[in-house]
């Protein structure tokens, strides 16, 4: 049996016995997973899933034989498992480009990207300034002319006045 770490047990959700289970960094498993293995007293024990939906901060599960918030309490912190079938291969994470400079079609050099957040449809990239500023833009083809992984610079066609919008103080 292969099991691989996906995450830990966050959270409480309502009264029934529904914990929030919150995956490890570019970890995403199948919605139709049937169990998985929390550590317990150093051993992995198995609980097969009655229920598996999406939320904000993981996925929201519901356990077979935890029907109560009180013991569902008792699995907060846990670190969670899961059989490598239900684990599904994460696309290339776009933090590749943390560090490479965004040369702007108008203004230039405007900095590095500090940060890229994915968590959303719409990835967006932090960018530190030379002032120290921080700009945060929509990280997508629309926005992108050309990227130049020798150089690590991202040549970028900004909205109209979003990056003036935080050099403005």
């Amino acid at each position: 049996m292969n099991t691989q770490e996906i995450g830990y047990i966050s959270k409480t959700h309502g009264l029934k016995g529904h914990v929030i289970l919150r995956l490890n960094e570019l970890v995403n498993i199948d919605e139709n997973i049937k169990s998985i293995f929390l550590e317990l007293n150093g051993s992995q024990v198995p609980y097969f899933i009655e229920e598996c939906r999406p939320n904000n901060a993981g996925y929201i599960i519901k356990l077979e034989t935890i029907d109560v918030v009180d013991m569902s309490k008792k699995l907060i912190g846990k670190k969670a498992f899961a059989l490598s079938d239900f684990i599904l291969e994460e696309d290339e994470s776009l933090k590749e480009f943390i560090g490479y400079a965004i040369i702007d079609s108008k203004l230039g050099n405007i900095g590095n990207i500090a940060d890229v957040d994915e968590k959303t449809d719409n990835a967006i990239i932090k960018v530190i300034h030379s002032s120290g500023v921080e700009i945060i833009l929509p990280f997508n083809d629309d926005f992108i002319i050309e990227i130049d992984d020798d150089l690590k610079t991202i040549e970028f066609n900004a909205p109209e006045g979003l990056i003036e919008m935080y050099l403005q103080s």
